[in-house]
């Protein structure tokens, strides 16, 4: 049973370059490379978040802020982009990490409104903040007539769960980042 209540002052907003920062943190978290550097943190910020031709772009992330704190983030993007966002991306991310990922399937594809990397801040998760970043991605997608997905790892029951309850069923298997995925998508008239 999912017990989060939405706080009552969360605003939305477009992320801008000056929350690269807190986009780089959001992304390390959702990726579980929570131990990374300030240094490493600060770099991925200022040559990954701050521009607007990569997957982790602050033009593709919007900021859930409570009384005007950021709270959390996710970043979301049209599926017809994906591909050669990645290719901007992936090289970056290998020389950040010191990781390659071969044989990475293409996580969206046309047609597509892929919610991407979701993050809260400790301090207010189980508040509603992560299903109220999600709800708001699910309607920007739905708005556009996109059918929206997202992966979660098998072996991530709570994040399933939480998927499910708003409407996320299995679509298929996908290898990204070393292992295999399951794809969600939204079923219709679900938000």
């Amino acid at each position: 049973m999912h017990t989060d209540t939405p706080h009552p002052h969360i605003a939305f907003r477009q992320a801008s370059p000056a929350d690269a920062p807190f986009i780089s943190r959001g992304f390390h978290a959702a990726m579980l490379y929570d131990d990374a550097s300030e240094e490493q943190l600060s770099r991925f910020a200022r040559h990954i978040c701050t521009r607007t031709d990569v997957l982790y772009s602050w033009r593709n992330t919007v900021i859930a802020e409570v009384d005007g704190r950021a709270a959390g983030m996710i970043t979301s993007y049209e599926g017809c982009r994906y591909h050669e966002l990645r290719l901007a991306t992936m090289p970056l991310v290998k020389q950040h990490l010191g990781i390659e990922f071969p044989g990475m399937e293409d996580e969206a594809l046309p047609g597509e409104y892929y919610l991407d990397s979701l993050a809260v801040c400790g301090e207010y998760r189980g508040k509603g903040i992560g299903t109220a970043l999600l709800r708001h991605a699910m309607e920007a997608g739905t708005a556009m007539g996109l059918k929206v997905t997202l992966a979660v790892d098998p072996v991530n029951h709570r994040a399933r769960r939480l998927y499910e309850s708003l409407g996320f069923r299995y679509d298929s298997d996908l290898f990204i980042f070393g292992h295999t995925y399951h794809k969600l998508a939204l079923m219709e008239c679900s938000i």
